[in-house]
């Protein structure tokens, strides 16, 4: 059983500023706690999940590089390749995130930056869009702007405590109907794969 923690591309349902509004609880299954909050700059709302992973950093860390993967846990995501490594814990890589017809399918370019400190014994990792990095591709919308925001804490007993907050301007108009969906469906759905294949990752 997952005890929950305290108030985790994809997922087109967040902001492109920041709030001082409370965190609004979506939803709340399987000890995953999705969150949403109003901003001051934009329609989107941006996204929380808090949640915990019986695994290590080692694991977490291990799946978010196998880029080609993603697409197991991401999302809509359809397909992710890496496009550049400065090392294991920086690189940079391209995701499509295919949508409901009529909408069109959106892309990103994403740089990944993973760091520990040793102190606080906290996992760091940032996920910023770099929209620029390749040619845009004909038929899909270049998502401008996003921000992914990592904190995890390592707990006793192998535990993960997870908060994941999520920002993005995914280009484009979409829908209220879908805006409302991705909100709270996404990010869940995304978390219940994620969390069972890092658990079973092998190192």
């Amino acid at each position: 059983m997952y005890r929950p923690v305290l108030s985790i591309l994809l997922i087109f349902c967040a902001s492109t500023g920041f709030s001082q509004e409370k965190w609004d609880l979506k939803r709340n299954e399987n000890g995953i706690e999705v969150y949403t909050r109003k901003t001051d700059s934009e329609k989107f709302k941006e996204i929380r999940v808090v949640c915990e992973f019986r695994a290590n950093f080692a694991q977490l860390i291990k799946t978010l590089q196998q880029v080609q993967d993603h697409y197991k846990w991401s999302y809509a995501t359809r397909k992710a390749y890496m496009l550049k490594q400065d090392n294991p814990y920086k690189f940079i890589y391209y995701s499509e995130i295919g949508l409901p017809w009529p909408l069109s399918n959106r892309d990103a370019i994403t740089r990944i930056v993973i760091s520990v400190d040793s102190v606080s014994n906290v996992l760091s990792i940032t996920g910023s869009s770099m929209p620029d990095f390749v040619p845009e591709k004909k038929g899909l919308v270049r998502t401008p702007y996003s921000l992914a925001v990592w904190k995890v804490k390592a707990l006793p007993d192998n535990r993960l405590a997870v908060d994941y907050t999520f920002s993005v301007d995914p280009g484009g108009s979409l829908p209220a109907w879908f805006v409302n969906m991705a909100s709270s469906t996404g990010p869940y759905t995304s978390f219940m794969k994620l969390r069972d294949i890092v658990q079973n990752q092998k190192l």
